[in-house]
């Protein structure tokens, strides 16, 4: 599975369940080379990491012309999602971004958004605690940039044709 499909996915999932929440922030890739400036208010998710478990399977097929071999790979993508809200001080039942954030991450572990992605072929690991660190906005102001990490797990396949053999002929040389 490619980044793109894999992402695509997982966003889908996502944007279907958090209307159930009550959320209606819109979920987004972070860092896309068109956004400067301040950030809107959103779920923003991009990835951190890769890596891979166990060893490559190989099938083989033969179709006549070649033997076609696949080798299929579990890949592990860390994703880290983050949320920015507006803090609004007239709205005290407002969704702050650490609010927003816990329930993504929740959503994340649900069984709905678990069997979506098995599915479609995508494993779910636990997701890691949510952090909180703070910096100084565009606005000289204090802010927080609560987050978490996940990976999902999914297959990568390589395929390549070998042409048959005809003939082997054995045969010792002097060195």
């Amino acid at each position: 599975m490619k980044q793109k499909q894999l992402e695509a996915t997982v966003r889908g999932a996502l944007l279907a369940l958090l209307p159930e929440q009550g959320i209606s922030l819109p979920v987004l890739a972070a860092f896309q080379p068109t956004k400067q400036g301040r950030v809107d208010d959103g779920i923003y998710f991009f990835p951190v990491g890769r890596g891979k478990r166990g060893w490559q399977s190989r099938k083989y097929r033969d179709d006549g012309a070649a033997l076609t071999a696949t080798e299929s790979q579990i890949n592990e993508s860390m994703y880290q999602f983050q949320a920015f809200v507006e803090d609004d001080l007239a709205a005290p039942e407002q969704l702050l971004a650490s609010d927003v954030l816990s329930v993504v991450r929740g959503l994340l572990q649900s069984m709905k958004f678990t069997q979506a992605m098995t599915a479609a072929g995508i494993g779910v690991q636990r997701a890691s605690d949510i952090v909180t660190p703070s910096f100084v906005n565009d606005r000289d102001n204090f802010d927080f940039n609560p987050n978490f990490t996940v990976i999902f797990t999914h297959h990568r396949n390589i395929t390549q044709a070998t042409a048959h053999i005809q003939q082997v002929a054995p045969g010792i040389h002097r060195i």
